[in-house]
């Protein structure tokens, strides 16, 4: 033996007749090659049982249930008996390999890991009966064919083979009693939703699924006939729809989707496969088998949908919440940690969304729950996955600096406005203006403030453009301008300190470089609307620095380059002077205060590329965003999205009528990225992300082509008034001055 380790494992039995598999169960505990703190057997209600495991086991910590019968208060009892870190379950007709828990601790270096299971063997009576598909091994608890065949993170584990941190029973509690076993009953589901629960109260953290980490499942023989097979089915669907009520239908059958969608067919065709090619006539037995037992569990999880079962929780659970700590933490400094408490007020956090860096410079974001202890730098670079450092431009010193402006818009937001301006005077670069747009305010409150908290200073200029709409302000920002680069960011943002230096160095490496982006991250994620808009919006574009353009540089991608918003977003960009004005500044018939609601950024860069010029993205070039807090018109938010998008690629095919058939060649590519969930857009989005906001962004990016001209046509109107309102002044004007 090679010491005693920190888990606790939990062993519930209730039957007498499974006495002897019990007692093979705990011995194969108990020659583990690390042995665990303690073994706990807990015995559902049967008196006799525990006085056998008492008496047999003396190292065994026999514990009478006192909770309501069945596996999930079983299990329960257990964890409240345990004392370990790590709490483990296996079933007691269960068999563990010597080096079971060591193979499961190791997982529990890296701090993400919430949870690690394994597989379960079947061990049958007789053999495998012949019409018993793979693909409905779960129905006597085992492993099935359609679960990942290498170690992977996974939504919920197989509870004969599993294991948690205790911080997931403190913070989220146990298993529900209103799922799982109890005597006879074949119902489920209690496992998964645990999982789905603990996830929330823990964002970042993972779930593994190690295939390799096997336990032996002795299967009896009553469970290897059909009747047994159909009640199965049947519980299984009753219980999801009882997990859908606790969860929610977007979390509660995520997993079961691509099994329903992907695993049963390829079953039911191999078996099909099989017999008709002569190779293997049960085939067709099996193939009927993953019909029937897909129908079982259907009309089972429908039937109990309308009996109420299905409805979507209460309000009280599907919001719960645990929010992040948003660090900041350099690999360069070891003694940089994260706490789980905040030293100010108290308040705890169930998982850190850390910006990792070395040296300064940006490499990654770790999400990492926090379970109850800090997180230090070491670990976070455990948890960093390693990749290749792209190539950098050289930093410039100050005495090659060049003269730079920075535009930032605002409206009605002065103390917003005050912590971006407070950030952008801590840089470390030169010489530069900041030239503040006070688009169409409602009152002087913004000028009141600039001048008597920055007049001093020199740096800041207030301009005034009344009229509404982004892409107006950004180009009342830029008029006049003589510095060799324009840098655009939100009133609603803290830039970095290297902000700008960063963004001047990618000028001064090439002449090519006619606009650079940069990385976004948030302020805060302490509410779910945060971590909502987070996963969505996709601000983050990665670490790796790129070059876009028409050349060497253009990437695979058949939506390049119209998915602008791979290349970045309006609140970090800068462009070439020279460029912006050539092709016109931005279209003020666009962004938001307008009726296209956004897209000024993505036209903006767009028209950079097929200008000729260079697209660089650096996420050296960083700021930090103020995501809205309050769920409350969030939907809007997605829709105003989608418009923007839209009005971005009417406008597109509004200037030049030929790149119709480049989107006519690339629509298959844009529906897939919109509607498969697989895609790189729908896969970041978390479990809970509610479908509506989909839809409405969907919905929003259809309404923004007729928003385009709409905005279009309103701004000639305009032009063409004040033009009139003009031409009308200057007569007046000519006509009275005559003697």
């Amino acid at each position: 033996m090679s010491g005693r380790s920190a888990v606790s494992v939990v062993i519930c039995a209730h039957s007498a007749q499974r006495r002897e598999q019990l007692k093979a169960a705990l011995n194969s505990l108990g020659g583990q090659s690390i042995q665990p703190r303690e073994i706990i057997a807990v015995i559902d209600h049967n008196v006799e049982l525990l006085a056998m495991v008492a008496e047999q086991f003396p190292t065994v910590r026999a514990a009478a249930s006192t909770r309501r019968p069945g596996l999930s208060g079983a299990r329960n009892v257990g964890i409240e008996q345990a004392r370990g870190e790590i709490v483990a379950f296996m079933d007691d007709d269960a068999l563990a390999p010597t080096d079971w828990l060591e193979r499961m601790i190791g997982h529990y270096d890296d701090p993400r890991v919430l949870a690690v299971g394994g597989a379960v063997a079947a061990a049958w009576p007789d053999g495998r009966p012949s019409w018993f598909p793979a693909e409905f091994d779960w129905v006597v608890g085992c492993s099935y064919k359609g679960q990942p065949e290498e170690v992977a993170t996974v939504r919920n584990l197989l509870g004969c083979n599993m294991s948690f941190r205790r911080a997931v029973f403190e913070r989220a509690g146990g298993f529900s009693e209103q799922l799982g076993r109890g005597g006879n009953d074949a119902a489920g589901c209690e496992e998964s939703e645990l999982c789905i629960r603990a996830t929330r109260h823990f964002p970042g953290a993972r779930i593994v699924y190690d295939p390799g980490l096997v336990v032996s499942h002795q299967i009896s023989p009553e469970r290897v006939t059909r009747a047994y097979f159909r009640t199965r089915c049947k519980a299984e669907g009753r219980s999801k729809a009882l997990m859908v009520g606790s969860t929610g239908t977007s979390s509660g059958l995520s997993s079961e989707r691509s099994y329903v969608l992907r695993t049963l067919p390829a079953g039911f065709a191999r078996g099909i496969g099989n017999a008709f090619r002569g190779a293997d006539w049960s085939g067709i037995a099996r193939a009927s088998a993953i019909a029937v037992g897909l129908a079982y569990v259907s009309a089972s999880y429908l039937g109990g949908r309308l009996a109420g079962n299905g409805r979507r929780a209460p309000r009280h659970v599907v919001s719960t919440f645990a929010p992040l700590r948003v660090a900041d933490v350099d690999l360069a400094r070891p003694r940089d940690r994260v706490d789980p408490v905040d030293g100010k007020t108290g308040r705890q956090f169930g998982g850190a969304f850390c910006l990792v860096r070395d040296g300064g410079r940006p490499i990654g974001v770790v999400e990492v729950p926090l379970f109850g202890r800090k997180v230090e730098a070491r670990q976070l670079r455990k948890a960093l996955a390693a990749t290749p450092a792209s190539a950098l431009p050289r930093r410039i010193e100050d005495d090659e600096a060049q003269f730079a402006r920075v535009v930032v818009a605002t409206r009605d937001r002065p103390e917003a406005l005050a912590r971006c301006l407070d950030s952008l005077l801590q840089q470390d670069y030169g010489p530069f203006e900041v030239v503040v747009v006070d688009n169409a305010p409602s009152s002087s409150e913004t000028a009141d403030m600039i001048a008597g908290r920055y007049g001093a200073t020199g740096r800041i200029r207030y301009r005034r453009e009344d009229t509404p709409g982004l892409g107006h302000a950004h180009n009342a920002g830029i008029a006049d301008a003589i510095a060799p680069f324009i840098a655009f960011t939100d009133d609603d943002v803290i830039v970095d300190p290297q902000w700008l230096r960063v963004m001047a160095s990618n000028f001064t490496a090439s002449p090519e470089v006619g606009c650079v982006t940069g990385l976004i991250l948030p302020v805060e994620l302490e509410t779910r609307a945060q971590y909502w808009t987070e996963r969505q919006g996709g601000f983050g574009k990665g670490f790796d620095r790129r070059v876009f353009d028409l050349a060497e540089n253009r990437p695979s991608d058949p939506l390049f380059p119209f998915a602008a918003g791979s290349f970045g977003s309006g609140a970090n960009m800068a462009f070439r002077t020279s460029v912006l004005q050539a092709q016109g500044g931005f279209d003020s018939a666009l962004g938001a205060g307008t009726l296209a609601r956004g897209g000024d950024d993505l036209a903006a860069f767009v028209s950079v590329i097929r200008a000729g010029h260079q697209l660089v993205y650096d996420p050296g070039a960083l700021v930090w965003h103020h995501h809205r807090r309050s769920e409350e018109g969030i939907e809007r938010q997605a829709y105003g999205y989608g418009v923007g998008l839209g009005a971005y690629l009417s406008k597109t095919l509004v200037d030049d009528p030929a790149a119709l058939l480049q989107f006519l060649r690339a629509a298959p590519w844009a529906i897939a990225h919109l509607l498969n969930p697989g895609s790189s857009k729908n896969a970041r989005l978390p479990e809970d992300y509610p479908a509506a906001l989909q839809w409405r962004e969907r919905l929003g990016i259809a309404a923004g082509f007729p928003a385009y001209i709409r905005s279009r046509s309103a701004l000639r109107r305009r032009l063409r008034e004040t033009r009139e309102g003009s031409e009308y002044m200057e007569a007046d004007g000519g006509a009275l001055g005559k003697p």
